[in-house]
């Protein structure tokens, strides 16, 4: 077989007597894509590569994205075209005719995740962490000077403050500031101080150029699409580092923190919130739909969408939902909403035991942390110099994080591990305190032109997956998007999901551009 690809993804594929063997770790952000058409196979790490005027979309897939905010492998946006599952090996066999099957690793196979017996020591759980975070930097660190993306938080902040306990005074961390009231960026500033390393701040772009920037060139700058409208401000970060800093930096980037060691206590609150009787749920499920509650921010809705949530899926998945709006702003068959949501229960119990409290973390790393956020900065890096890590995505911190569940203090505050030792460095007001997560103002970015022109083809059914939609419910948002009201959460974040995937889908049609190999 003659293999050509690019030096990540050669990493994951194996030449084997019997053909090629590609392997993906459990929430890598590289996506492994293929065709076969029994005689030969193709493989790529950019989804486009397939896209081409040919191209079916699946529904499956689109139901994926719009319910989750991205595809559950192993499928793609398109019918024929499918993705290797995070977590265990795909195998392509030559002969006798060319076959493509999946086997479970060997250590997830047993259903096991290693405990270490440190549990019950605060001491112990901090160096256990520390010790991989530190590996990662240290290796990254003897090729490459270092940059971090810094909000000032936990997640960047831990790995820079490790950063400068290893003596890696070199370290950039660079901000992204949403204006001059930002009190993030001013609080990260004061901690770069603390912590003497330089910092630098990137200013928000408020003329909307940001906002048509992406959307313009959502084809061109990502290799497959996600739900995330916090790509705005990230594309800006990216762009502007990818043009300050040479191919001798490398970013780092703290996705997949929360997901790791954020998520225990949050998972026993949805157990008991899908414990609830089904009529309860129901009920709750009817109300936000008839009272249009979707459409306004309240505590009523917050709560009737949680039960809707509860009552349109099991746990973990209910969490893991980007928003409740199946059957009011998209529609799918009983089929494919089960179809995919057994795909998903399917690739979640060959990543972690069937333990539920370590459900939620595994299936948040792997597909929220992996296939979303990872995802707004991954593409925009691999078409530079410039290379990104994500130190808490890689398969042995995926492995702790659910060795962790066990310790004691995991049910109790939210990355209790990581703010103790970030603790040990800076002063507990900047690390024990109430953050605000990296999102743009979105009412803001929604008002302004080039969303607004992106918009207008879902409400006038002249987006790829209009068939899918229900345009009563984006006539019924237009005034409000275009007068720049706030939404609730999940709905923004939906908007965002299908004006991006209908953009990204229109100008895909036809390219077919990536790197790909051939079996």
């Amino acid at each position: 077989m003659n293999v050509s690809c690019s030096p990540h993804l050669a990493l994951n594929i194996h030449r084997v007597p019997e053909g090629l063997e590609v392997n993906v770790p459990p929430a890598a952000a590289d996506q492994i894509y293929y065709r076969s058409d029994g005689d030969s196979a193709e493989i790529a790490d950019d989804l486009r590569h397939f896209a081409g005027a040919a191209s079916v979309l699946d529904e499956r897939a689109i139901y994926s994205f719009l319910q989750y905010g991205a595809v559950i492998p192993p499928l793609s946006m398109w019918k024929g075209v499918y993705r290797a599952v995070p977590g265990r090996t795909t195998v392509f066999e030559k002969f006798p005719r060319l076959m493509v099957r999946e086997r479970q690793d060997d250590h997830r196979a047993t259903g096991q995740v290693e405990k270490p017996g440190i549990g019950s020591s605060l001491d112990a759980q901090v160096s256990s962490v520390l010790q991989v975070i530190d590996k990662s930097l240290l290796a990254t660190r003897e090729k490459h000077r270092l940059i971090i993306l810094f909000s000032g938080g936990v997640d960047s902040g831990l790995l820079a403050a490790r950063a400068a306990a290893l003596g890696l005074k070199d370290t950039v961390l660079v901000n992204y500031s949403f204006g001059p009231d930002d009190s993030e960026s001013k609080l990260a500033e004061e901690m770069a101080l603390h912590l003497g390393l330089n910092f630098q701040r990137m200013e928000d772009v408020v003329s909307g150029s940001d906002v048509e920037d992406v959307l313009s060139h959502a084809a061109s700058y990502y290799r497959s699409p996600f739900g995330d409208h916090s790509a705005i401000p990230t594309c800006a970060l990216v762009r502007n580092l990818i043009q300050r800093f040479g191919a001798e930096y490398i970013a780092l980037d703290g996705t997949g923190a929360d997901g790791a060691f954020g998520l225990f206590a949050k998972a026993r609150q949805w157990q008991r919130l899908c414990s609830l009787p089904l009529a309860v749920r129901q009920l709750g499920s009817l109300a936000y739909r008839i009272s249009g509650a979707w459409q306004r921010q309240s505590t009523v809705e917050y709560r009737l969408r949680l039960l809707r949530r509860a009552a349109q899926h099991r746990h973990p998945l209910a969490a893991v939902a980007e928003n409740c709006l199946e059957g009011i702003a998209y529609s799918a068959s009983k089929e494919i909403r089960e179809e995919v949501d057994g795909l998903a229960i399917s690739w979640l119990d060959s990543l972690c035991p069937l333990e539920p409290d370590l459900q939620l973390p595994a299936i948040d790393l792997a597909l929220v942390c992996a296939c979303i956020f990872a995802q707004k900065s991954r593409s925009l890096f691999a078409a530079s110099e410039l290379d990104v890590v994500y130190p808490y995505l890689s398969e042995e911190m995926f492995q702790l994080a659910l060795a962790s569940g066990n310790w004691e203090g995991a049910a109790g505050e939210p990355k209790w591990l990581l703010k103790a030792a970030l603790a040990r460095q800076v002063p507990q007001e900047m690390v024990y305190r109430r953050k605000c997560g990296f999102v743009a103002p979105v009412a803001q970015k929604f008002s302004q032109p080039a969303f607004l022109a992106a918009f207008e083809k879902l409400v006038t059914g002249a987006s790829p997956i209009s068939p899918f939609l229900h345009e009563d419910f984006f006539r019924t948002l237009q005034p409000k998007i275009r007068a720049g009201e706030a939404l609730p959460s999940q709905t923004a974040y939906f908007i965002w999901a299908a004006v991006f995937v209908s953009e990204w889908l229109q100008q895909v049609s036809g390219t077919g551009t990536g790197v790909a190999a051939r079996a």
